[in-house]
């Protein structure tokens, strides 16, 4: 196993494929990292890029990171900038066509200052057709670019896109290495049925608890509040 992948766990089948190809080498021209969410894809991206760069690819001049956005006047927001700024969006968040130019118009260049360049997609499933036939292109020619595509279900993305990457399957960890996981996020107080209904996702499980948390602290600040005045 490559030493970038150290302490992901669970996921020897996609850790072993692409560590050959660290070995090797020889890296596919695209990749679609197909699991659940909360199970590590994100975070093997992120390693992945590490091993290629060499350092962080957090603001990383030859790394593009997507993820889907909302559309407010003209502007597009992720999920996390619509939330600081207090939008609230009845709609999904999804990856659009302009979104998908930014990523061609990145892949023509050459790279600053590694020698490949880098394109990690979250939520690739929330394409719309549009989008998703406007990245088609981009797969064919890649220039000096690895695409990583992140989505739950293969069959949630096209067919002609699914078959210009190779598969790296993520798999659902089993009860023991989801609590292992979670006592790493100092949260192995997670009850029983909040990890049931994760069905073996830390991530998820991790957001289920937060949630819980926060409606738990609510319910008992409004019994101790006073009661309004008659």
């Amino acid at each position: 196993m490559h030493p970038t992948f150290e302490g992901i766990c669970g996921q020897d089948t996609a850790l072993t494929l692409l560590s050959a190809g660290l070995a090797r080498q020889r890296l596919a021209p695209a990749y679609l990292f197909v699991g659940p969410d909360g199970v590590g894809k994100k975070l093997t991206a992120g390693r992945l890029a590490e091993a290629l760069l060499g350092r962080s690819p957090v603001a990383h001049p030859d790394v593009l990171w997507v993820e889907p956005t909302y559309l407010e006047k003209g502007q597009l927001l992720t999920v996390r900038e619509a939330i600081a700024q207090g939008l609230r969006r009845r709609g999904s968040p999804q990856i659009r066509l302009e979104q998908v130019r930014e990523m061609a118009a990145f892949v023509s260049r050459a790279p600053l200052v590694a020698g490949r360049l880098l394109v990690i997609v979250e939520n690739a499933e929330t394409m719309a057709e549009g989008a998703a036939n406007g990245l088609l292109k981009t797969l064919e020619e890649p220039g000096l670019a690895t695409l990583i595509l992140l989505a739950p279900e293969r069959h949630r993305l096209l067919p002609t896109i699914v078959s210009r990457c190779q598969i790296v399957p993520f798999y659902r960890l089993d009860e023991l290495t989801t609590r292992t996981l979670l006592q790493r996020q100092r949260a192995d107080e997670v009850p029983a049925p909040v990890l049931a209904l994760a069905q073996g996702s830390p991530g998820q499980a991790l957001v289920a608890w937060q949630q819980y948390e926060a409606l738990t602290a609510e319910r008992l600040t409004a019994w101790e509040a006073p009661p309004p005045p008659p």
